[in-house]
């Protein structure tokens, strides 16, 4: 019950009605009618009779192409229901009478039941369309993913050894920002991990000690075009293909997804 009430709300977030229920479970007691059986509640009868008088003043002929536009769309009719219930909802607030909380419950009736029957038919439609469940192609179930994470890493780790076969891993920051020094601990780590050939440049003059070989720019920023620090950049051995990592901090986790990334064009 607690699952079904759940669905509910999100369908009737999904449609835009934009009110709290205030009953669900006595709005389920109620059986739904028509789709336009809101149209006969006392408080909309004025309104549609106005509606009607000025169409009858504006008529277009029949054979003219503003008649189509005329017509009532899904998107209006979702407008006029998400009013209705509004306008039920507030004079049942503000002159509780029965009849009036009786309309507004009605009709919030109707408006889970189509919730409801919308969902079904969602749910039947995943069946026979089994394309257009997200859940099969990235399943979000705990259980499976452990599977999907362990998959995930092996294709990471596949990547970088065939980057570090081919790569080397270039590091400039400034030895005085923290932020540089925080990210200098993750690249460490990572290179270990990962046996990638790595060069550190400080851009500031500050080598930093974490790292056990170093260098000072001496125009390698410049030449590669980097502008932005802290960058993490591979280059070929022949220096004549470079691809930049990232620019400013990422975790270890990130690091790792961002070469599986690269590999793939950013298609993964």
């Amino acid at each position: 019950m607690k699952q079904r009430l759940k669905t509910i709300t999100n369908i009737l977030t999904l449609i835009g009605a934009v009110m709290t229920v205030a009953d669900t479970t006595n709005a389920f007691a109620y059986q739904a009618i028509g789709w336009h059986w809101y149209n006969e509640l006392p408080f909309m009868q004025e309104k549609k009779k106005q509606e009607q008088k000025e169409q009858k003043e504006h008529m277009e002929p029949t054979d003219s192409p503003v008649k189509e536009s005329m017509q009532v769309t899904a998107v209006a009719e979702i407008k006029k229901l998400r009013e209705g219930v509004e306008e039920a909802k507030a004079k049942a607030i503000l002159d509780p009478t029965e009849v009036n909380v009786r309309d507004y419950i009605a009709l919030q009736n109707y408006v889970a039941t189509k919730a409801t029957m919308f969902s079904q038919v969602w749910q039947k439609i995943l069946l026979d369309y089994p394309g257009l469940d997200l859940r099969v192609v990235s399943p979000t179930q705990s259980a499976i993913q452990s599977v999907v994470y362990d998959e995930k890493r092996k294709k990471e780790s596949e990547v970088i050894r065939y980057f570090s076969e081919r790569y080397g891993l270039l590091f400039f920051y400034r030895g005085e920002n923290p932020l540089d020094n925080e990210l200098a601990r993750v690249v460490s780590t990572f290179v270990q991990e990962n046996s990638i050939s790595f060069i550190p440049v400080s851009v500031d003059g500050k080598v930093l000690e974490i790292f056990a070989t170093g260098k000072v720019n001496n125009g390698q920023a410049e030449k590669l075009g980097i502008k932005h620090f802290p960058a993490l950049v591979l280059v070929d051995p022949g220096g004549k293909k470079i691809k930049p990592v990232n620019y400013g901090f990422i975790s270890g986790a990130e690091l790792r997804e961002r070469f599986l990334q690269i590999a793939t064009d950013f298609k993964n």
